[in-house]
């Protein structure tokens, strides 16, 4: 097969989504990445440039509403400059995250190896942290029409979270289940399943370590979000 993945790239989209484990063994066997991750850039290229106008709207509501005055004389100036760093700051994000995420994630994988005592290509844990990465391009493709429905000033409030079951938007609970997704979750699942069989290990194990690392980071973003953020106000 082709870097660039080949007729069966496509097949393993849906085949990692319904059929995990044996798509998983291709992919750790024929570890060809670069056409799936171009596939997921540039869908996430694409939310990023639909969501770029509501993301500038929510730029000037925070510079208008915000705790920090700006003078009447620099408003227009700061409006400008705020709005259209936000939109490409955020389509610059949405283009850049992934492959930031499944460096991480291949990363983790290969030091799981190292302590497995199994020998493994970090391209094929690459492999793995792309193809695992689909359930949070779903999310994406569900939350972004929500996100666009809402009020501009509650924008950021928009999450497929558990923290969209809470009440009130603060505190530490609030955070933490913000990064409490279903489809983060499910990707993670994918992870375990996709790195215990590139280093032909229990799925158990590969998905244990995983999750412990996601649960230290939640309980870390948790904790740091409500010390910042100013009372009252979610993130």
């Amino acid at each position: 097969m082709s870097e660039n993945g080949g007729e069966r790239s496509g097949w393993w989209f849906l085949q990692v989504l319904t059929s995990p484990g044996k798509a998983f063994k291709e992919i750790a066997a024929e570890p060809a990445f670069l056409k799936p991750a171009l596939v997921i850039t540039g869908i996430n290229l694409l939310l990023g440039i639909i969501l770029a106008p509501k993301i500038k709207a929510f730029a000037v509501w925070m510079v208008k509403h915000g705790p920090a005055a700006v003078p009447p004389e620099q408003m227009e100036q700061v409006l400008a400059v705020a709005s259209t760093a936000a939109a490409v700051g955020s389509v610059v994000g949405a283009v850049l995250m992934p492959w930031l995420i499944w460096l991480v994630i291949a990363g983790l994988l290969k030091v799981y190896a190292m302590f497995s005592a199994k020998e493994t290509s970090f391209k094929s844990l690459f492999a793995v942290a792309v193809y695992g990465y689909l359930p949070v391009v779903l999310g994406g493709l569900i939350a972004t029409p929500i996100t666009l429905s809402v009020p501009v000033e509650n924008f950021q409030n928009v999450s497929l979270s558990l923290a969209a079951f809470l009440p009130a938007q603060s505190g530490f609970l609030y955070f933490f289940l913000r990064q409490c997704n279903p489809f983060t979750w499910w990707s993670l699942i994918l992870y375990g399943i996709g790195g215990a069989a590139a280093t032909k290990t229990r799925p158990v194990s590969a998905a244990t370590y995983i999750f412990v690392l996601w649960l230290l980071y939640a309980l870390a973003a948790g904790a740091l979000a409500s010390i910042k953020a100013p009372a009252g106000m979610g993130g």
